[in-house]
């Protein structure tokens, strides 16, 4: 093995990745390669996207033939591929992409001068080998923590005198854009052909891999235009490449210009002539964009069963009848849907390091001075380390320490003092709490120490949690340390604030009281004094809340399941009641707001929300039974990695969410607000519900009103303004 391929073998050891595959091919010949299956309806179509681009190239007559593989997936006989102009991939990228496997195969056809097409997340490459060919083959890449993914409208008004750009009118089409890209240096050889200035609200969320950093937000503030879309001449000479980072949204392929500028670039990549005017290609209509998508079943409620006496023994309930969009001809029963999730979950399981693996990490940490492959390596150990306590001190980290804390880069010196914590250097744990209580550093650095010394039980940070509940900036991560370290003053020093705080600290307040039993039993007896108000228990809430107190928080906030009993009256209520008429008359502003307040916590639409439930940007929004089924049965049909799982650890925290990654010694689940890592040796009971997280009976606390704005909203094409 060459020694540059090791650094994404090991740390694939340490992180957990997405285990999505994409593929398809080409003449001129233009090759598609499409990813699996991913996202809801209507999003990261990857197969369906390419087979409509390859259709619209074979009807245009400018001499090249497309094709689309039939099967996802890098190519078993890579011998398709040889004769390739060039090769379009549309596929899910990181640590799932289709190529990772294959790089060396793949630089060899770059290297004799084959282009390539990248679109949407095929953009976002690895650290380490990946991201340095994806600079070789195109210029630039999406780059995790630097860049970022809101879902916003740019307006695309200018062109460079490019034939990509030829025949381009100005457009702005709604899509998750990534920007922010890693280039190549001084952007030699790059030509941007889609920027804009984005908006502050594409950074409203908070820092994460793909949500914000200091880099990108100072790029913003300082009004440098973001290249959504880019072309690139290899320096030798040998070959083309273009990244394009829209698609997310199936429905974005009816704009002509976006369309175009694709088109343009597939035909530019493989050195074929672009028209003066563009590649002209028809409008698909709504029955063709339906076409081809993969298999992403709807669902139907279940009919009101008939009243039967109470069984002696519980019995095994029905099987649930499952329906299918009408457009997908690929019909699948129960079972094969069941395998199929079960296959998704397997490729996600990875096994945590070996000591001989993190043994052979720092080895070739210390060995290497590039900063750039440096704070990737230690990236990868903190990845891969998390929520592990006193953790063995690897060999010869001490010697590799002290060479990292003399590193210029602030981060670097960051994360090598955290590592420090996780192999057990008191010292480390002392610096780190002189830090954490110094206002003067970097509220960031302060979150993350703060994690550090909360995953690590450091005695000293229950003294200093009441601190920092006083301490605006560090609140809400003080706030949700009450979760993971059991202290009965908690419940006092969290309800005694509450009343002054806003609305984001009083929901973690809310979520951090209902994970142990005795935090709920003090939030009970707020409620029932009225000190917190019941409105202020969001639905995702009050689930593991009944779960925990049972009929006392029932009697008190009410039966969540008796809300909406009769699903078929309501199915025929909310059809009645959402006429086209009553919709056309609704507000989505407001519709915007009760999704902030009702949805917001579990689901994203247009960028913003959580992610413990599906995004709904791209679901199949338009179709009314589909929002009605979704919302008056949630459970009726629970993909099993959406399933609620709750973990009782063996200190009495109570944790609610979906399993996001798994191996053999910890769980990391995706909580409201937060992701947490627990590991199974400090795990008591494992509950896996039937239920689905989102309680029936929500459209049933709204007004009619509220439900028809709500409806009215889900159903928009774009991001609507808040009231004013």
């Amino acid at each position: 093995m060459k020694k540059h391929l090791l650094l994404p073998l090991l740390l694939s050891l340490f992180s957990f990745g997405s285990s999505e595959f994409l593929y398809a091919e080409e003449k001129a010949k233009v090759v598609f390669l499409s990813g699996k299956p991913s996202h809801g309806p209507m999003a990261h179509e990857h197969r369906a996207g390419n087979l409509l681009l390859a259709k619209r190239l074979n009807e245009s007559n400018l001499g090249v033939e497309a094709v689309v593989l039939p099967d996802v997936g890098y190519p078993e006989d890579a011998s398709v591929l040889e004769d390739a102009a060039t090769i379009v991939i549309f596929c899910t990228g990181h640590r799932g992409h289709l190529l990772n496997p294959h790089l060396e195969a793949f630089d060899a056809f770059m290297k004799n001068g084959t282009g390539v097409v990248m679109i949407h997340w095929a953009t976002e490459a690895e650290i380490g080998m990946p991201a340095k060919k994806f600079l070789e083959w195109m210029g630039g890449y999406c780059d995790l923590n630097w860049s970022v993914n809101p879902h916003w409208k740019p307006n695309f008004s200018t062109f460079p005198d490019h034939p990509i750009a030829n025949g381009l009118e100005p457009f702005s089409v709604h899509d998750e854009w990534y920007y922010h890209m890693r280039f190549v240096g001084d952007l030699e050889g790059v030509t941007p052909i889609l920027s804009d200035l984005p908006p502050p609200e594409t950074l409203k969320r908070p820092d994460g891999e793909r949500s914000g950093n200091p880099d990108v937000r100072k790029a913003v503030a300082k009004g440098e235009s973001q290249h959504v879309g880019w072309a690139y001449e290899r320096p030798d000479g040998k070959g083309r490449g273009f990244g394009f980072t829209g698609a997310h949204n199936h429905v974005s392929w009816k704009n002509d210009m976006f369309r175009k500028v694709v088109l343009n670039a597939i035909l530019w990549t493989a050195n074929v002539e672009v028209p003066e005017n563009g590649v002209a290609s028809p409008t698909p209509s709504e029955e063709e964009l339906k076409q081809n998508l993969d298999l992403k079943p709807a669902r139907k409620p279940k009919p009101k069963p008939a009243a039967q006496p109470k069984p002696a023994a519980r019995a095994e309930p029905p099987a649930k009848q499952v329906k299918y969009a009408a457009f997908d001809a690929r019909l699948v029963d129960r079972e094969a849907s069941r395998l199929l999730f079960e296959k998704q979950r397997e490729l996600q399981v990875v096994k945590l390091d070996s000591t001989a693996t993190l043994n052979l990490l720092i080895k070739t940490l210390g060995q290497t001075s590039d900063a750039a492959t440096r704070e990737g390596l230690l990236r990868g150990i903190v990845r891969g380390l998390e929520g592990r306590r006193s953790v063995t001190k690897p060999e010869g980290w001490t010697a590799v320490s002290a060479k990292l804390q003399a590193s210029p880069i602030s981060r670097i010196r960051e994360i090598t003092q955290q590592l420090d914590q996780v192999f057990g250097d008191e010292a480390a744990a002392a610096l780190a709490i002189t830090k954490l209580k110094d206002v003067n550093v970097p509220d960031e650095e302060r979150k993350t120490l703060l994690r550090s010394l909360v995953t690590q039980q450091n005695p000293q940070v229950k003294e200093l949690l009441p601190l920092l509940l006083d301490d605006q900036p560090m609140r809400i991560a003080a706030i949700r340390a009450f979760g993971a370290i059991n202290d009965p003053r908690a419940p006092g020093l969290l309800l005694d604030r509450y009343a002054n705080w806003d609305p984001p600290a009083k929901r973690a307040a809310v979520e951090t009281l209902a994970m142990r039993k005795s935090y709920a039993t003090a939030l009970l007896a707020a409620l029932k004094e009225n000190r917190l108000p019941k409105e202020d228990i969001p639905a995702h809430v009050a689930r593991p809340l009944s779960s925990l107190l049972g009929s006392a928080f029932v009697d008190v906030f009410g039966d969540l399941d008796e809300m909406s009993k009769d699903k078929v009256e309501l199915m025929a209520h909310y059809t009645k009641l959402l006429t086209p008429g009553n919709l056309a008359k609704a507000d989505a502003s407001k519709g915007r707001l009760i999704f902030t307040s009702s949805c917001a916590a579990c689901h994203q639409l247009y960028g913003e929300g959580g992610v413990l439930g599906p995004d709904l940007t791209g679901s199949n929004r338009a179709d009314l039974s589909y929002i009605l089924l979704n919302m008056i049965e949630p459970s009726a049909d629970i993909p099993e990695a959406y399933q609620l799982v709750t973990l009782h650890t063996k200190t009495g925290q109570v944790l609610g969410g979906m399993v996001a990654q798994e191996d053999d010694q910890r769980v990391v689940l995706n909580l409201v607000g937060q992701t947490t890592t627990v590991l199974k040796s400090d795990i008591e009971k494992r509950e896996v519900s039937p239920m689905s997280m989102m309680p029936e009976g929500l459209l049933t606390t709204l007004q009619d009103e509220q439900v028809v704005d709500l409806v009215k909203y889900l159903q928009t094409t774009q991001q609507v303004d808040l009231p004013k």
